[in-house]
């Protein structure tokens, strides 16, 4: 077997792509997942330098620490709602919405945010929840842990009931699909 040689920029780069993906080392990591780490390490990677790939400015962390500190709980699901429009909303916003599932008993989490004449939500899950079927239920998209959509013609407070709606019709299909499975 011929070894391609990686250099270091290249393994952490792609060793920072891991930790993304995982959330650093959380979810959806195996043995393969640590084995490959392992190698980017030999190649180089240095996990501090990839931490810094990471941080932003304390700005930035104030704004998510606003955001995580403002949500409310709705059921188990956390909603927070960034009443200004900054620079770097949508990064934070998704920050936010990870921090969020720090919280006990949060199984989903959903930031929104204004961008211009849209509503933007930025969801979040471990697993358990599936904010994809409940951003598709507003238009949008994404995958089971990490999804979003865009409103467009809507107030704040409509765009919070409809979330709020759409969760509670992902939770009613939840109970009927666990029921059918049943029978």
């Amino acid at each position: 077997m011929h070894e391609t040689a990686i250099a270091r920029p290249e393994a952490e780069a792609l060793l920072s792509g891991i930790m993304l993906d995982t959330k650093s080392f959380v979810l959806k990591t195996g043995a393969r997942t640590f084995e490959a780490a392992a190698y980017l390490r030999r190649r180089g990677a240095d996990t501090i330098e990839v931490k810094r790939f990471f941080s932003g400015s304390l700005q930035t962390y104030i704004e998510k620490s606003q955001l995580v500190s403002s949500a409310r709980l709705y059921g188990d699901c956390a909603i927070s709602i960034a009443t200004e429009e900054v620079e770097g909303i949508r990064v934070i916003a998704s920050q936010a919405a990870d921090e969020l599932l720090n919280i006990n008993g949060v199984t989903a989490s959903f930031v929104m945010y204004v961008m211009g004449s849209q509503i933007n939500i930025s969801a979040r899950s471990l697993g358990k929840f599936n904010v994809q079927l409940v951003m598709e239920k507003l238009g949008g998209g994404g995958h089971m842990t990490m999804a979003a959509a865009q409103l467009y013609d809507t107030t704040v407070d409509k765009a919070v009931e409809k979330l709020k709606a759409a969760i509670d019709e992902f939770r009613v299909e939840q109970v009927r699909d666990q029921t059918t499975a049943a029978t």
